[in-house]
């Protein structure tokens, strides 16, 4: 809801009002997302698993970090401001919809066996 937020309040003006509360509101959106997706990695794995999946999830999460902020600076220049929000919202849209389906499929939950008494 905070990236939504962010697209919709750097839509609706240029002043350097408006671009600084969507840079707080894409960080504060960016980090969650990033965190939720860390914890939901760190929990899909085994421990053995853990150290490389989560490594080879940081690349990949980096990787494109890096390849869409060279790309969006291409796209600002040649489309302008509202097509790259628009073009964000699309994204938002589409992780939205892809974690959506994911919860309603009904995906069965590892469960957590605890070793030792409780």
């Amino acid at each position: 809801m905070l990236l939504y937020a962010c697209a919709g309040v750097a839509l609706s003006g240029i002043s350097i009002l408006h671009f600084w509360s969507a840079l707080v509101l894409l960080g504060v959106g960016w980090n969650f997302l990033y965190v939720g997706g860390t914890t939901l990695i760190t929990e899909a794995c085994t421990p053995p698993e853990r150290a490389k999946t989560q490594g080879a999830n940081d690349l990949i999460i980096f990787v494109m970090m890096a390849a869409s902020s060279f790309s969006s600076g291409l796209l600002l220049e040649k489309s302008g401001w509202a097509i790259l929000n628009y073009l964000a919202l699309l994204l938002i849209t589409t992780a939205a919809a892809g974690v959506l389906w994911l919860y309603f499929r009904g995906v069965p939950r590892p469960s957590r066996k605890r070793s030792g008494p409780r």
